[in-house]
């Protein structure tokens, strides 16, 4: 009787993760199940489906994913993709003994203020914060509460992700609407304010084993900056310099060591102020926004494959991890649009033709009818270009290029016109 394949569970994928997907499911080594919602177009590649109502209550998902689990009857592990996830599958990975950091770390990490403190404690360089209780309804109150930090500030949620509720503070005129804001879109009850930290935005992405940590790839970013904060780019490597890109990664590595990160995937994030490189969070998660394809394209590392092996416990050659270096830059571009609703999408045929269809490509994540938002968040993008060069300048010239040759045309919505579809974005039909 041949042995029963190990599982390797996903809960909840989000969106861009199509390199994962195709990583996982060409492996024959093990089953992949998929806990996401029923109307995801992609559930279909798994293995094992585990459709979710749209609600998505948090008990329904664990009772799926733990009857899942259950009857697998060989090796096991599990990942999730976004950070409401991480508290369930710790207590999913305490539950059934998987392989990973602890699970009070796991889900002490989704708690941007807890995490913070230990930063301050161990010493981390990082912004001046106050933690604040959303309930906190008196302008007076609240402004007590912020006292000693000096504006413009930062206003968010503990506990969210993807830019919701991140919203600048520019006086303290600004300060109710900004709490107000970020109040929306926490479901613990805590805000952070923290000094705005005037900069280029970069991250590190790390493996961890038995407390070491290997830096695979330092990741700068274009973001938006203003009243919220959105990321509309990626690159790989990082353009820093010798000096500066080893405390880069000092600071990564202390960071982790800091929150007793000690086994897995991390994505963590920082400012280079003209202080030197300042903490914003760790994430302890593979990254998003295809960083991880990035990596790939420059280095050849397949960190999905690294994910997917720490998962199921199996052994990961951090040595050889350690050797690997970038050959080549590689880029990541969104699309987006002027609010209103999509009437056509040009230049698709033409952005198309001018890609290297083995190593770059272009997805769209609208199409006409769908509802475009002002962009607030990374969820209100509407595709992506990845391109490659041979260097980083090269790759985000190039990625640029492809994307402003794709045009999406809104206009508002006309009287009379049926009700236009919201964007898809949490389900991403593509």
């Amino acid at each position: 009787m041949m042995d029963a394949k190990d599982l390797l569970m996903l809960v909840r994928v989000g969106c861009l993760r199509e390199g994962a997907l195709a990583a996982w499911t060409a492996r024959q080594d093990f089953d992949l199940a998929m806990a996401e919602s029923a109307t995801a177009a992609y559930l279909r590649l798994a293995d094992h489906q585990i459709p979710l109502s749209p609600e998505r209550p948090a008990e329904e998902v664990y009772e799926t994913c733990r009857a899942a689990l259950a009857a697998a009857p060989g090796g096991k592990g599990v990942i999730g993709f976004l950070d409401s996830t991480l508290p369930l599958v710790a207590r999913l990975a305490e539950e059934f003994g998987l392989p990973g950091c602890s699970s009070q770390t796991l889900r002490m990490l989704t708690d941007k203020a807890w995490a913070r403190e230990r930063f301050a404690e161990s010493q981390v360089p990082g912004p001046l914060f106050r933690v604040l209780n959303a309930a906190t309804t008196s302008s007076a109150d609240r402004q007590a509460a912020v006292d000693g930090l000096a504006y413009p500030f930062i206003v968010k949620p503990a506990d969210s992700s993807a830019g919701r509720g991140v919203i600048r503070a520019g006086c303290a005129e600004e300060l109710d609407a900004a709490w107000d804001t970020a109040a929306r879109f926490t479901k613990t009850g805590t805000l952070l304010a923290e000094e705005e930290m005037i900069g280029d935005e970069i991250s590190v992405e790390t493996v961890t084993v038995a407390g070491r940590t290997v830096v695979l790839a330092c990741t700068e970013k274009l973001s938006t900056r203003g009243e919220s904060f959105v990321e509309l780019g990626q690159a790989v490597p990082a353009r820093l310099g010798q000096s500066l890109e080893a405390e880069v990664k000092d600071i990564a590595v202390a960071a982790l060591k800091a929150v007793g990160y000690d086994y897995g995937i991390a994505h963590t994030e920082m400012i280079l102020t003209a202080d030197g490189p300042r903490i914003i969070e760790v994430n302890p998660r593979p990254a998003g926004d295809c960083i991880l394809d990035l990596i790939r394209l420059t280095t050849g590392t397949d960190v999905y494959d690294i994910a997917a092996d720490l998962a199921l416990g199996r052994p990961v050659d951090v040595d050889t991890l350690e050797r690997s270096d970038s050959t080549g830059g590689a880029a990541i571009r969104f699309l987006t649009a002027e609010p209103g609703v999509v009437r056509r999408v040009d230049g698709v045929a033409e952005a198309s033709a001018l890609l290297d269809r083995a190593k770059e490509r272009l997805v769209l994540l609208t199409r006409p009818g769908d509802v475009v938002e002002t962009v607030t968040t990374n969820l209100h993008r509407l595709g992506y270009v990845i391109a490659v060069g041979e260097d980083t300048a090269a790759a985000v010239a190039r990625a640029e290029e492809v994307a402003a040759s794709v045009s999406i045309r809104t206009s508002p919505s006309a009287e009379g016109e049926p009700p236009a579809r919201r964007l898809p974005s949490a389900e991403c039909w593509t």
